[in-house]
């Protein structure tokens, strides 16, 4: 079991309970860093730094991890991480003297919009990352449409390659053979974009995962859960 540095005894309570309950939803499913990263495409260092407080995960990261755990569950660490990033309320500033021109109000502050995506949190660090997709729950691909609007780097981020332009210049950056399935890492230059793509060698369904930003695909990985077991196009396939 990892051993997480002490949180300070600055942080807030809110941002405490997030990182405790990650802590105790990583030590409880009996993931590991790898397996963390390849199921949510968050990278390893990138989870070591969530889960020791160095910085706040964002809210795709916790979505991912939270969607392992159970849907009360998942709920739960949503709602402590609206808590963690609410803007807490400052005090009332003191009244003006009667000559003084009143301050206007301040702005209300954006709140952030979510992309939520089906198989692959919408966030990619390029070391050590991965594009997944999990075999029990294929989807047929949708058919492109003609006409599909074209997108580049973020503006892909989470996006359906089927729905977009993306598939036009796509190349199988790496791939993985078993006797059931084919695992491969598809690569968009146009778009700076990866995706996994897994084809059922028998029927030949096909499934893909939404798109990351990845402008250097050599350092990502395609895997997929087949039998209970995680592949990968980095991995050598069972004799």
């Amino acid at each position: 079991m990892a051993q997480w540095r002490p949180l300070p005894g600055t942080t807030r309570p809110e941002l405490r309970l997030l990182i405790e309950e990650l802590r105790h939803l990583k030590q409880t499913s009996g993931l590991s860093l790898a397996g963390l990263a390849a199921r949510t495409t968050y990278s390893k260092s990138a989870w070591h730094r969530y889960l020791n407080g160095d910085n706040l995960p964002p809210r795709d990261a916790v979505d991912a991890f939270g969607a392992l755990g159970g849907a009360e569950h998942h709920a739960h660490l949503l709602e402590l991480w609206d808590r963690a990033t609410r803007t807490p309320a400052l005090p009332a500033p003191p009244p003006r003297p009667p000559e003084a021109a009143p301050a206007p109000p301040a702005p209300p502050r954006p709140r952030r919009t979510h992309h939520r995506t089906l198989a692959v949190a919408a966030a990619l660090a390029l070391v050590g990352s991965a594009a997944w997709a999990a075999v029990p729950h294929l989807r047929e691909a949708t058919p492109a449409a003609p006409a599909p609007p074209a997108c580049q780097g973020a503006s892909c981020q989470g996006d359906d390659p089927a729905r977009t332009s993306c598939r036009t210049d796509a190349r199988t950056q790496s791939a993985l053979k078993t006797a059931s399935y084919a695992v491969k890492l598809r690569f968009s230059p146009s778009c700076d974009t990866i995706w996994s793509e897994v084809r059922n060698s028998s029927t030949g369904a096909r499934t893909e995962s939404p798109m990351l930003v990845a402008p250097d695909p050599r350092q990502a990985e395609a895997c997929a859960e087949v039998n209970h077991k995680m592949l990968c196009t980095g991995d050598v396939p069972p004799g």
